[in-house]
């Protein structure tokens, strides 16, 4: 899974390929971790770009570096970009919760966001690679935006240079939202049912939770209706597939959580969701 939003990059949506991941999984503690499938990938002279989010929205995923290197390399000999989307990554808002570093090459292009770093109206961003790549990029982004904000870019430009936006994301935006995690990962821990098939995206990255029910007995926008009943908002996953081919029901059993919520509110949420779950497989057997 990744940014819904790369569904609308091309004008015709059948151009947009996503590829179905490996899953690794640990039972034992109801985590899980996406890694790519480099059997199913294909990229050659039809392909116009690579995508992908590092730290992944909505799972948190982060692509190990070896993993980025490999997909660039298959990209190389079609001079195919490959474009990181970097909205979460350092070095800011460096909300990243596993060491990882920029990964740079002539066909790489990564693209920071200061949405996420305390300037979320402006609709700033900064753009690292190819210079000729990124004229291309400059010349949509005219055409998108005649008149661009200045004064946002004065402030980023004050807060990039003092050193205090990289300051900020490592010792207050990253502590902050890495916390929240964790209390998530907790109240789950404590409130879930040890005997049923619920498993948690390890915690790379980004501002969400990611969860996958295996073989939930209802889609994932049904699992959102009920948990919406019992006061707990999520996103359903199957939105975040753009472009994938063919059938896969993991898409329609996962759902995401958002870290924005007080600490208490997303304990209360976490076991609501809990409760919902229990029913929904008790439920499925009974029907059985």
């Amino acid at each position: 899974p990744d940014y819904t939003g790369y569904g609308g990059v091309s004008l015709i949506p059948e151009a947009v390929f996503s590829y179905q991941p490996k899953l690794d999984i640990d039972e034992v503690n109801h985590h899980f971790k996406y890694r790519p499938d480099f059997s199913q990938l294909i990229i050659d002279e039809t392909t116009g770009c690579v995508i992908f989010s590092r730290p992944c929205n909505p799972s948190g995923n982060v692509l190990t570096e070896e993993e980025v290197k490999k997909i660039a390399a298959l990209a190389t000999p079609f001079n195919v970009p490959v474009f990181i989307d970097s909205a979460y990554a350092p070095p800011f808002p460096a909300l990243n919760f596993t060491e990882m570093k920029p990964v740079f090459g002539d066909n790489i292009i990564h693209c920071i966001s200061l949405s996420k770093a305390g300037l979320p109206g402006e609709r700033l961003g900064i753009a690292i690679g190819n210079e000729s790549t990124i004229q291309v990029l400059e010349a949509f982004q005219t055409n998108m935006c005649i008149h661009s904000p200045r004064y946002g870019q004065a402030i980023a430009a004050r807060a990039i240079g003092s050193g205090a936006l990289s300051e900020i994301a490592a010792e207050v935006i990253r502590p902050y939202y890495q916390q929240k995690f964790t209390v998530v990962e907790t109240a789950l821990n404590q409130a879930m049912p040890k005997n049923l098939p619920w498993f948690l995206h390890r915690g790379e990255g980004a501002i969400f939770a990611w969860m996958w029910f295996k073989d939930l007995p209802m889609t994932d926008w049904e699992l959102y209706q009920q948990l919406k009943e019992v006061g707990v908002i999520v996103v359903p996953g199957s939105s975040f597939f753009p472009g994938l081919q063919g059938e896969w029901s993991h898409k329609n059993q996962c759902i995401r959580i958002s870290l924005t919520a007080t600490d208490e509110e997303i304990t209360e949420g976490m076991k609501r969701l809990a409760t919902v779950i229990e029913q929904v497989y008790q439920h499925s057997i009974v029907g059985v």
